[in-house]
């Protein structure tokens, strides 16, 4: 009996360290939103004065922390609004309330879930590892555009609404080769001690150089 607890942990851990790369590869595969360059190229923007030109989508953003990871974790921004083709920037931020440091990765969901077909990730935290001084406080962007093509796919006529969210959760990564040394070496916040301008020495003058002789 000893021997399939064992079992039974072993599969356990080995399935939440499995969990990323295959969530990660399940994006890829069915448009959860890429996490990778190259899925799509970029579509021309729509045409001006077409109606897929005037269609504007509201984009919700949403940030949750695993029980177990003592980190704060929100959007800067409750929401954009852009239209198709349009580059937009957002922010979350992060901050590790302990005296640790401390290695988090993130995860994502989109509703509904097939509007991963159209939007596009240009620069992304999700499923990189991040790691947090004792109390630092990060922002984490996301660059990102919704596809032109989208308008053409008629599966999302209704569609004007889209809602990312985030789960961060503790990576069970080792901290990076050396970064003891590298904290021992950041600097200190204690300010140097004052020291004492040297006194000024005293000089002996000369004696006057002597005037030259008219010839």
């Amino acid at each position: 009996q000893v021997w399939w607890i064992a079992a039974g942990l072993v599969a356990i851990f080995g399935g939440v360290w499995a969990f990323v790369p295959l969530y990660k590869m399940y994006c890829q595969a069915y448009g959860q939103g890429q996490a990778v360059a190259g899925h799509k190229e970029y579509s021309a923007p729509p045409t001006p004065g077409s109606a897929a030109s005037k269609r504007l989508i509201t984009v919700d953003f949403a940030g949750t922390v695993h029980d177990a990871l003592p980190w704060e974790f929100k959007a800067q921004q409750r929401r954009v609004v852009v239209g198709l083709g349009e580059t937009s920037l957002a922010f979350y931020r992060a901050k590790n309330h302990t005296d640790r440091p401390i290695i988090g990765v993130s995860v994502y969901h989109m509703i509904p879930p097939e509007a991963g077909l159209y939007f596009n990730k240009i620069q992304c935290f999700c499923f990189d590892e991040q790691l947090l001084n004792p109390n630092e406080e990060v922002d984490l962007p996301i660059f990102f555009f919704i596809d032109p093509l989208m308008a053409e796919d008629s599966r999302f006529d209704h569609i004007d609404h889209i809602t990312l969210s985030y789960l961060f959760f503790e990576s069970d990564s080792e901290l990076p080769p050396g970064y003891e040394d590298f904290q021992r070496a950041r600097p200190s916040a204690q300010a140097p001690p004052v020291l004492d301008a040297p006194k000024a020495v005293a000089t002996v003058a000369g004696p006057p150089a002597a005037a030259p002789i008219a010839p």
